[in-house]
């Protein structure tokens, strides 16, 4: 007979896998929508992923590891315990590990840049970041008073 031991978190409290599906997807600022076009399926699908109490469908494993290269902590959702790892593993996937932000603080511009800026892989990232720090330090030298020409004296 085997005995299904439910994770507690810090406080105590029993947590399931699908709440801590619920938790990862809302630490990165993803809303249901979002997730299930990532894992490509419905926003339904997601909910009864994340259904409460054990009554939900338990998340497929192939989907499991879309999850990751999202910036999930998949080792996290099975067993209740975070990863030591989970930036290295994001990494390798060659997908960006999402910090925790207010999804209203991008805009539309932003969050459509950013969205690219996470499918490329480390070494493109490094160029990325390059023309982007020489375009913010050109910024400036365009700005005031246009450079004077030197007038020639006229022979």
């Amino acid at each position: 007979m085997v005995l299904k031991n439910t994770p507690v978190n810090k406080k105590g409290e029993k947590i399931s896998s699908s709440a801590r599906l619920k938790e990862e997807r809302t630490r990165l600022g993803l809303s249901q929508v979002v997730l299930g076009k990532a894992l490509g399926v419905t926003k339904w699908t997601v909910i009864n992923y994340e259904r409460a109490g054990g009554r939900g469908t338990p998340i497929p494993a192939d989907l499991l590891s879309a999850c990751a290269r999202l910036g999930m902590d998949v080792q996290y959702i099975l067993t209740g315990v975070a990863s030591a790892n989970l930036n290295r593993v994001a990494e390798e996937a060659g997908d960006y590990r999402v910090e925790r932000k207010a999804a209203d603080s991008l805009s539309q511009e932003e969050r459509r840049l950013l969205e690219k800026y996470r499918r490329l892989k480390p070494p493109q990232r490094h160029h990325a970041q390059a023309i982007v720090a020489t375009l913010v330090s050109t910024e400036g030298a365009g700005k005031g008073k246009p450079a004077r020409r030197k007038s020639r004296a006229k022979r």
